[in-house]
């Protein structure tokens, strides 16, 4: 994943789920829809649990890949 992914699921996670919102604060509307595709297919672990098209809740292995991300971007502004 890029760092643009990461920024992206981070974001995810921070509006509640709403992929939407998330997209409107991390990526330029080109981007938006493919990026959650993109991220599902690199990351070989599921990070969200997804009803239909929703994302409901973050899956326990997502959880830790959250805390990596995080942890990654935080070591990237500095």
């Amino acid at each position: 994943m890029n760092f643009q992914q990461l920024r992206y699921v981070r974001e995810t996670v921070r509006q509640g789920l709403n992929l939407t919102e998330a997209a409107k604060n991390s990526l330029p509307p080109s981007r938006r829809v493919q990026a959650d595709s993109r991220a599902r297919e690199r990351a070989r672990v599921e990070i969200f649990v997804r009803h239909g098209k929703r994302i409901v809740a973050v899956t326990e292995p997502g959880k830790a890949v959250v805390e990596v991300i995080e942890r990654l971007l935080q070591k990237r502004r500095t």
